[in-house]
């Protein structure tokens, strides 16, 4: 015990005598190479310690791999330290052995792992002092997710990006802070497009403000990507991929409520590719040489209404309040004929939504394209006789092509001067744009070898880069939202929309978009955007450079159920229930003790008299108690909630006024 309060003692003398602040290696995973992705990075992490020893930290098992790569890179030396205990982490031979280094890497693994066993212990006391005396700390995967100021910790479970979207304080979303903190006021994810966390990023930096009363900006690292950040607190891109810096600005709304989805406007968003530059403090970004102005088309929608469901699902479009009868009631008249438009010699998805169609008593007809029928008078003639059209099991390559300087074309362009409604279905609302990204389902790793493609689109909504599905196939993940941000890119469009299977979008020829389904679009606003640029990187070979794309001062929205939002002023409709963050003045503090049994007490503040309601809802969205209903003077209030009778669980305290919204989780423990 007289060790370790010794060691404790020199490491809190070392502090004090102020050593300047080190760097860190944020990483967003994947599989390291020599002559690879990861030389880079991985090279910086050696040449920013000062004495050239580097220690591979890990809470269970030695990397065998990871110490020589760092040797080959021009490290003096490299060595494994496991530190599976708290007990262990507060032996003084572990702390020696960390100080003894001035290049840390943490392996990965389980966020909650690393902050459980090591929090508060002479090991953590170690690896600060590392970083305060100009040592450089890394970490990939959960490795890097813990070195960040606010932590999403995986303590209830590891966050779904399509649960954190739909009911974000239900999704288990729950942090830590007080452990590491080496990049101040950052939250930060990994892992990136390869498993679609941009919406839980969204999410989780709403639910922090929601809790906490303030913003932490969120840097997402894509696999196989890194962020170099000096002691400056200047980060540099390495690696394939992008990093995605998101901040709040005086402009940004959200709403966030128990049971509820996410809404969301005005995030300002920097998506970042090798060789950017950001200051993470002051939000400043240097592009590289490569750098290109960016341009945006103007949008334009010629098809209207113009209906595009996230699904590849039959069932989920016929069933009920689906994309499917929501184009019959679009019908002008129920005696309309429709036109389901699909490759020739493909008829199942035609036949199920011809199906339905007469279940429902309108007449349809086949219309099956290929490149022997384009310009057949039959068709364009039976084309000309329809009133409404939907596009099901089209093959991306080759439809556009059917409908240019055709006869088919020519025939189905006439009838859209009669504005019939158009349901694009599953991948074939990737054609309603001018462009179109190809080969999402064809390889799972086609982004990261660069074998998506563009393609010409039908033109129906120019401006908007368009990408279905985004949750619906766990091996496409990757491609889709890589390939969104490529695709948006490369046709310079205003606009990209994410749609996640179950959830469909109504287009006007106005330019507004209306929203249904269980999880909210994702709006990317790219007008503003000052900086593009592409990866350069290939995997191999022969290969392609990675599909994605830089976009410096883009904004993010997220649209949800029964919401709408307009493409002409770039603004969300009809959302009252969007309320601007909370200020420092209006605040709900977390319930103390939390977790509590039987009961916990809140305090709030208010800086105006004003109607205030106090109440406390369950899982579903359901009020179980209000606590208070009425007017209040300025001031700070605090009450106690009895949670007697009530099952152990998760519940939410809700503080509701005119003006703004804060909720709070609690959690009942019997």
């Amino acid at each position: 015990m007289r060790g370790a309060l010794r060691v404790a003692a020199a490491l809190a003398l070392l502090v004090r005598l102020g050593f300047g602040q080190g760097s860190v290696l944020l990483v967003g995973g994947g599989s390291e190479d020599y002559n690879d992705w990861s030389d880079a990075p991985y090279r910086w992490l050696v040449q920013h310690s000062p004495n050239g020893h580097i220690l591979v930290l890990h809470y269970s098992t030695a990397s065998t791999w990871l110490p020589p790569y760092f040797r080959w890179l021009g490290a003096i030396s490299a060595t494994n330290l496991i530190i599976p205990s708290t007990a262990s982490a507060n032996d003084t031979n572990t702390a020696k052995a960390i100080l003894a280094c001035d290049g840390i890497f943490l392996r990965g693994g389980d966020q909650w792992q690393y902050i459980s066993l090591w929090r508060g212990t002479l090991a953590e006391t170690a690896l600060r002092q590392v970083f305060q005396r100009g040592g450089v700390i890394g970490g990939t995967s959960a490795g890097m997710a813990v070195l960040s100021q606010v932590i999403v910790d995986a303590r209830i479970t590891s966050v779904d990006p399509r649960d954190a979207l739909r009911n974000p304080l239900s999704s288990g979303i729950s942090f830590t802070e007080n452990f590491l903190g080496f990049v101040p006021g950052v939250l930060g994810d990994t892992h990136f497009f390869e498993r679609g966390r941009l919406g839980r990023l969204l999410a989780m930096l709403c639910v922090y403000r929601e809790q906490n009363g303030r913003w932490i900006t969120g840097v997402g690292v894509d696999y196989s990507t890194a962020l170099a950040i000096d002691s400056s607190g200047v980060g540099q891109v390495m690696g394939a991929g992008t990093v995605t810096v998101l901040r709040a600005t005086a402009g940004t709304t959200y709403s966030i409520a128990p049971g509820s989805p996410l809404g969301m406007s005005h995030l300002r968003m920097d998506m970042l590719t090798s060789g950017y530059r950001v200051d993470l403090s002051g939000g400043g970004i240097v592009p590289p040489a490569t750098g290109l102005p960016f341009s945006p088309d103007e949008v334009h929608c010629s098809a209207s209404p113009l209906i595009l469901d996230g699904s590849g699902s039959a069932g989920v479009w016929m069933g009920a309040a689906g994309s499917l009868d929501h184009f019959v009631a679009a019908l002008s008249s129920a005696g309309d004929t429709v036109g389901v438009i699909s490759r020739a010699g493909s008829t199942s998805g035609a036949v199920s939504v011809g199906a339905f169609l007469s279940a429902r008593g309108v007449a349809w007809r086949p219309l099956g394209v290929s490149d022997g029928t384009k310009n057949d008078p039959a068709l364009a003639s039976l084309c000309g006789g329809c009133r409404g059209f939907v596009f099901v099991s089209n093959i991306a390559e080759s439809l556009a092509g059917c409908f240019t300087s055709t006869l088919l074309g020519a025939s189905f362009t006439r009838q859209l001067q009669n504005n019939p409604p158009v349901l694009m279905l599953s991948d074939d609302c990737t054609l309603a744009a001018d462009t179109a990204v190809g080969g999402m389902e064809s390889d799972a790793d086609g982004a990261y070898y660069g074998t998506l493609t563009l393609l010409k689109g039908l033109g129906f909504a120019r401006g908007i880069e368009i990408m279905p599905r985004v949750y619906e196939n766990a091996d496409s993940i990757d491609n889709r939202f890589s390939g969104l941000f490529w695709g948006l890119g490369k046709s310079r469009a205003a606009y990209g929309l994410l749609l996640d299977g179950g959830t469909y979008a109504q287009l006007s020829s106005a330019g507004i978009l209306s929203i249904s389904g269980a999880t909210p679009a994702i709006v990317v606003d790219a007008r503003a955007v000052t900086s593009l640029d592409f990866p350069s990187f290939r995997a191999g070979v022969g290969s392609n450079p990675r599909a994605g794309a830089a976009l410096v001062g883009a904004e993010l929205h997220v649209v949800r159920d029964a919401q709408k939002f307009d493409f002409g002023s770039g603004e969300p409709l009809g959302v009252r229930t969007f309320l601007p963050a909370a200020p420092e003045d209006f605040f709900l503090s977390q319930g103390y003790p939390n977790p509590f049994n039987p009961a916990t007490r809140l305090q709030f503040r208010i800086a105006r008299h004003q109607p205030v309601r106090l109440s406390v809802y369950d899982l579903t969205g359901k009020e179980i108690a209000a606590i208070l209903d009425r007017p209040l003077d300025p001031g700070t209030y605090t009450v106690t909630f009895d949670g007697s009778g009530l099952a152990s669980g998760v519940y939410f305290c809700r503080l509701v006024s005119p003006s703004y919204i804060q909720t709070r989780k609690l959690i009942l423990i019997r």
